[in-house]
């Protein structure tokens, strides 16, 4: 039983990566030949610097990944950020790693299960950056999409230097963490992680079950379901972000068939309002999962909503979050 049901797992994760990968953006708006270094940072494994040739200083904008992994959101939206005036900092912190049932891992260093990711790495990387001439990190934001966008938002409600945060199909509560060690011990595992202490999460309802379904798996289910078991822990697992202050842009589809993206940007923007906090909150009535960027109609496999819906909400959201950052960044 194992053998077949890590491979479902391992494959039914790889459709979930290609669907929240971050997608080529028609950038209009920017600098288009302009020159693009790219940078390692010290001490930050795989993690990269894109930004304008020249000695002016860059306000910083870090891409966290979704359930994808790897490098391949900051290899796609680095240049583009980059030529808008940004330090573009790209930050791998996950990998998938499913032993002889998936691919080989893209980086065997970085942790190859979704659990316990570290987001506190997040003052480290603001560390090194500092470090590197032409980039100004007292100018910091971060630029998430899903998982990614929880990352994110946990960080934003811990550290009082982030300055803006644009969270793509985000969720108001850290969630339950999955990998292969944990494929037979559901609902004993965080996603994440700070100062070396597991936050407290939501479980989900069958998600090992729900995998062996392969195609047919209702990811946005097993969510809404492990969520209306365990009201116990709502409180527990809610991400605090009326302790963020600072500007908060969210894109989300009613449609969104990996969780109810909609659903959660409404409960983070109602945490905020009663703490008498701003939201800008674009929330798409008949969009999916598939946001990030600009760009036509594309194939995005288990996104929900229409490959239509999903390019007018990018079409009608990039421009505003061009200036969303460039308001609160000034690049």
């Amino acid at each position: 039983m194992l053998i077949p049901l890590l491979r479902a797992f391992a494959v039914c994760i790889g459709m979930l990566a290609l669907t929240v990968t971050a997608p080529p953006v028609r950038a209009q708006e920017a600098v288009a030949d302009a020159a693009i270094e790219v940078m390692a940072v010290p001490g930050i494994p795989h993690a990269q610097v894109w930004r304008l040739a020249g000695a002016e200083a860059r306000p910083v904008v870090v891409i966290l990944h979704g359930a994808d992994g790897g490098d391949e959101a900051g290899r796609v939206m680095g240049p583009v950020l980059a030529r808008l005036g940004y330090a573009a900092v790209g930050l791998p912190y996950y990998s998938p790693d499913w032993g002889d049932y998936g691919p080989p891992p893209q980086f065997p260093d970085l942790p190859g299960s979704f659990l316990d990711i570290r987001v506190d790495q997040l003052d480290d990387l603001r560390q090194a950056l500092g470090t590197i001439p032409g980039v100004d990190v007292e100018r910091f934001a971060l630029f998430g999409g899903s998982k990614g966008s929880e990352f994110a938002l946990i960080a934003a409600s811990r550290y009082p230097w982030i300055d803006a945060v644009v969270a793509y199909t985000p969720s108001d509560v850290v969630w339950e963490g999955w990998g292969l060690e944990v494929v037979e011990s559901e609902g004993t595992r965080s996603s994440f992680s700070f100062d070396g202490e597991a936050l407290p999460f939501m479980p989900y309802r069958g998600f090992v079950d729900g995998l062996l379904a392969g195609d047919a798996a209702d990811l946005r289910a097993i969510h809404e379901n492990g969520r209306a078991d365990h009201p116990e822990r709502e409180a527990a697992a809610r991400i605090p972000v009326e302790a963020y202050a600072g500007p908060l842009m969210l894109i989300a589809g009613e449609l969104d068939a990996q969780w109810n993206s909609a659903r959660q940007a409404r409960n983070i923007v109602a945490s905020r309002e009663a703490a008498g906090l701003e939201t800008d909150a674009l929330i798409y009535a008949e969009a999916g999962h598939d946001l990030i960027g600009d760009g036509g109609p594309r194939d995005a496999h288990r996104s929900g909503g229409t490959p239509e819906a999903n390019a007018a909400a990018r079409a009608e959201a990039w421009p505003q979050v061009v200036a969303f950052l460039a308001r609160h960044l000034k690049p």
